[in-house]
């Protein structure tokens, strides 16, 4: 059998298909077939966590970069650097940004980045927040690795883990700023390797905590616990997680969101441009809207399954994917449908594990001597060989290419005029800027985005680029003050097209003369 891990590497692989009608063994049998495959293939292996910090390495400079290049692709840092400058400073999540006075509860629920706050207080930077988005991505290739070298042998697990790392999912990740999908990376890949190696109360766990990273997480959970109680006969626990994932997602978009929102709604329930208001469904301009833009969306599911050699497609697993997708497929914002962003990140542990499940089951099905197909048998036989190929070969197609290439390291000389604009502005004053300065200033100031000027209050400073407006050289103050209300602004600094602006004070009253006192008189004597 032609494998990439040869005969004294491999570990004993874990059956998890018998009889026919059975899907998968009792718990029994799978969990002390995991325990003793485990033995050789647990944390210890250096290789493995040399994979995963080749991964760390390899990735946070396209992210660290491209902020200290200021040339981010959205708010989405500055948000999140405010967000958690504020947890880390124990006061509400209002961020500026967003809107004044903006609670990002009411936005999206995403209560686990809090975590990222005491690392924060210790060093108050965005940098913090993409070594942490970096470090999530490297950690989730060991369940991963621990999946295929479990299931298939320890060469193919490093293999496994080697292809999955530089997926072109994780990759996308990390070159969009930071997002609170990050922390859904480990945690599905920590659920579904437990799962399946056996160890199902491990894997509803490690899932539990998805409610905490995004509203639409627990549809996600709800199918992952039906798979749980049907494929893997934990009733009780696939039940319990279906029952949990489905109720915090509703009860976060229904009631926690609205009532942090300052219109007391949903803001995504109007994304797909199909739905009255509330929650009343449209079902069929739901369908209509899901079979919009398939020249987008049909390349990006090819790429998904690409990556596994489209061995997914033959595990139960792959249904877990299901939820996201069709949530951002019946979007109507067709940022949701490719791939670029952060979307595609938490499809990655999943389709990859059910790759993993999936070339076990042929194996199992082949040595217990049950028919297998010609074309399943020589998935099973090359299909590591065959992920790792078309993760190889599209990883240079995506932002990992971009680590040979000078310009990725490279400072512009207006980088400096917009640290020195920057150092201008004092800790814990207003500002507004532009997109590219947001996460610097919101850092060490109160921040608000320059483009919602007409509902932001008059802030102590301005500060933005030219290029970020797609302006040239002009006037700055006669700027500010058309969308300020001829605030009265005086440039503080100006170069290579930065500048800094501040808000003079109220000029000073001067005091009204006194008026005459009137003349004294002597006092009138009586009348006498």
């Amino acid at each position: 059998m032609s494998t990439v891990a040869t005969d004294a590497e491999s570990a004993p692989a874990l059956p998890n298909a018998v009889a026919p009608g059975h899907l998968v063994p009792g718990p029994e049998s799978l969990a002390a077939a995991g325990r003793a495959a485990a033995a050789g293939v647990g944390l210890r292996d250096r290789v493995a966590w040399l994979i995963a910090l080749g991964v760390f390495a390899a990735y946070l400079p396209i992210s660290l970069f491209r902020y200290l290049q200021r040339d981010p692709a959205s708010w989405d840092l500055g948000i999140f650097t405010e967000y958690v400058k504020q947890y880390s400073q124990l006061r509400a999540p209002i961020v500026d940004i967003r809107g004044a006075g903006f609670d990002l509860l009411g936005d999206h629920f995403h209560p686990i980045v809090a975590l990222l706050a005491p690392f924060f207080a210790v060093f108050p930077t965005p940098v913090t927040l993409l070594v942490a988005q970096a470090l999530l991505a490297a950690l989730s290739v060991i369940p991963v690795y621990r999946a295929g070298a479990e299931l298939l042998g320890r060469g193919n697990g490093r293999a496994i883990g080697a292809a999955y790392g530089f997926s072109w999912g994780l990759q996308q990740l990390v070159n969009y700023d930071f997002h609170e999908l990050a922390f859904a990376v480990p945690l599905l890949a920590l659920s579904l390797s437990a799962l399946v190696r056996g160890r199902s109360r491990a894997a509803v766990l490690w899932a539990m905590p998805l409610v905490f990273v995004k509203e639409d997480q627990g549809f996600t959970l709800a199918v992952i616990g039906l798979i749980i109680a049907i494929v893997y006969r934990r009733r009780a626990s696939g039940l319990f997680l279906a029952g949990w994932g489905l109720l915090w997602s509703l009860l976060e978009i229904l009631v926690i969101i609205p009532y942090f929102n300052p219109h007391h709604l949903y803001y995504y329930w109007y994304k797909t441009g199909t739905l009255s208001r509330g929650v009343h469904l449209s079902p069929l301009a739901l369908l209509a809207q899901l079979g919009n833009g398939w020249q987008i969306k049909l390349p990006t599911l090819a790429l998904l399954l690409l990556v596994t050699g489209f061995l997914a497609v033959r595990s139960p697993l792959v249904l877990a994917a299901v939820p996201s997708l069709v949530m951002r497929f019946v979007s109507g914002d067709v940022l949701y449908w490719g791939t670029t962003w952060h979307y595609n990140a938490p499809l990655m542990p999943i389709v990859f594990i059910a790759a993993i499940d999936a070339m076990s089951r042929i194996r199992t099905a082949r040595d217990q001597g049950r028919a297998v197909g010609l074309v399943p048998l020589a998935m099973e036989r090359h299909g590591v060989a065959l992920m790792v190929a078309a993760c190889a070969a599209l990883a240079f197609q995506f932002p990992l290419s971009r680590l040979w290439q000078p310009g990725t390291y490279e400072l512009q000389p207006q980088v400096a005029a917009e640290n020195a604009a920057m150092a201008l502005v004092p800790d814990g004053a207003t500002v507004a800027t532009t997109t590219d300065l947001l996460a610097p200033l919101a850092a060490r100031t109160d921040t608000f985005f320059l483009t919602n000027y007409r509902t932001n209050p008059l802030t102590q400073y301005v500060v933005f680029t030219a290029s970020s407006l797609g302006r040239g050289e002009y006037d700055p103050v006669a700027y500010v003050e058309s969308i300020t209300g001829n605030a009265p602004y005086r440039v503080i600094f100006r170069q290579d097209g930065v500048y800094a602006l501040r808000l003079a004070p109220p000029r000073p009253v001067p005091p009204r003369p006194a008026p005459p006192r009137p003349a004294r008189h002597g006092r009138r004597g009586s009348a006498g």
